[in-house]
């Protein structure tokens, strides 16, 4: 994930949203949320997605734009889209998973699951399971490297190529790489804290990360337009189901942190002001167990249904997952957390949500609110404008709850 030095350790965060007890945009419909998304579009999105579900499970959904632009294609709700950190919540699951079964502890660390495998991460014999979950291990984010980043986004971009969990963590070599921080002694989001988390599950489920979320998860909950990317990446693959084309807006803040690949071209006949470009982008990310997932709104909305409202996690680890949420009582100010999951406090209430974005083009939302039991999800397929996501939760979420 490439970002301008100041958004680089804030994106592709996990975060939990803790709502104050508001009625929550339940009877709202379908036209005023389309009205709402569409000032995305006035913002220079190519297109805007959201699916939401009350607590007494009923839906509603709205799509503006387009899923291409060349073709004039109008983006829908059930359109496939790469997750980018949602996946990470995938992860956490698999990892409280096996803690439930008996067979990990969150206090287990580095040294004593992945041996040798880790033996060159710094402070590998403290770092423990609930630090990489959390992200409070301090380990270097791979994810921000320019060796990665180049592969993805610049001169060397191969749209083709999948960086393996051993070559990324190898970013984070202590004789390469300084760590951010201490372990335990604060919240450094880094995607390299999940690429350990899969090597975990592998060891200790002797299954394939994949498998295991695709077995335990995927499967079971049927979502059945959920897929990894990577498992695709040939010419003559054919996913199940074909993703919005996303798009790069390539600015000269970007261009200052690294030359963007020119088999990126721009949207013809899309007009800018000067010293920006809005790109067609195959820089989709390839790290299965951090940012590899695609699916669509109604397939994410079965798995966040089910770990919102507590099916998959034992209610100790379901408990840890949800913490940043917790804790905010006669607190005032605008808050933010880091931690499994993430909160934020908004004028209108805390709430719940995990975002992902990437420079395949993608940002997107998901939400809850616990007060209410509802859950939102939402994306653009653009990357770039850094300002996404604050507007799916202040003028979509924001202004459907401020008109109860």
């Amino acid at each position: 994930m490439l970002l301008p030095t100041r958004r680089v350790l804030v994106v592709l965060n996990v975060v939990v949203f803790s709502c104050v007890v508001l009625a929550c945009c339940s009877s709202k419909n379908d036209g005023q949320l389309r009205i709402l998304l569409q000032k995305g579009i006035e913002h220079g999105y190519p297109g805007v997605a959201m699916l939401i579900q009350s607590g007494d499970g009923k839906t509603r959904s709205a799509a503006v734009g387009y899923s291409d632009l060349e073709h004039h294609t109008p983006l829908r709700t059930n359109d496939a889209f790469h997750m980018a950190s949602i996946n990470k919540t995938f992860t956490a699951v698999a990892i409280l998973r096996l803690v439930d079964e008996g067979k990990l502890s969150l206090n287990d660390t580095l040294k004593v699951r992945l041996g040798e495998a880790a033996a060159r991460i710094p402070y590998e014999d403290r770092i423990t399971i609930s630090q990489l979950l959390d992200h409070s291990s301090g380990i270097y984010a791979t994810n921000n490297d320019m060796d990665y980043l180049t592969t993805v986004i610049g001169p060397k971009a191969d749209p083709t190529r999948a960086w393996t969990p051993e070559e990324m963590i190898a970013l984070a070599d202590k004789d390469r790489s300084k760590p951010v921080g201490l372990p335990g002694e604060g919240h450094f989001y880094s995607d390299t804290n999940y690429i350990l988390l899969g090597m975990i599950i592998e060891r200790v489920s002797g299954r394939p990360y994949k498998e295991y979320v695709t077995k335990t998860v995927l499967e079971p909950l049927g979502m059945r337009s959920t897929y990894f990317y990577s498992d695709y990446l040939s010419k003559t693959a054919h996913p199940p189901v074909a993703t919005v084309q996303g798009y790069l807006l390539e600015t000269e803040e970007l261009r200052s942190a690294i030359a963007v690949s020119p088999m990126f071209k721009p949207v013809p006949s899309d007009h800018r002001k000067e010293g920006q470009l809005l790109n067609t982008t195959l820089a989709a990310e390839r790290t299965d167990a951090a940012a590899g997932l695609v699916t669509t709104l109604p397939d994410l909305l079965k798995y966040a249904s089910a770990l919102f409202r507590g099916k998959l996690l034992s209610a100790q680890t379901q408990k840890f997952l949800m913490a940043a949420g917790e804790g905010w009582e006669g607190q005032s100010g605008n808050k933010k957390r880091i931690w499994a999951l993430q909160a934020v406090r908004k004028p209108y209430g805390i709430l719940v949500y995990k975002e992902g974005d990437g420079p395949g083009g993608v940002n997107t939302l998901m939400a809850y609110c616990p007060a209410t039991d509802e859950i939102f999800l939402g994306f653009t397929n653009s990357f770039g404008y850094f300002n996404e996501v604050d507007f799916l939760m202040d003028d979509v979420i924001g202004k459907l709850v401020s008109r109860e």
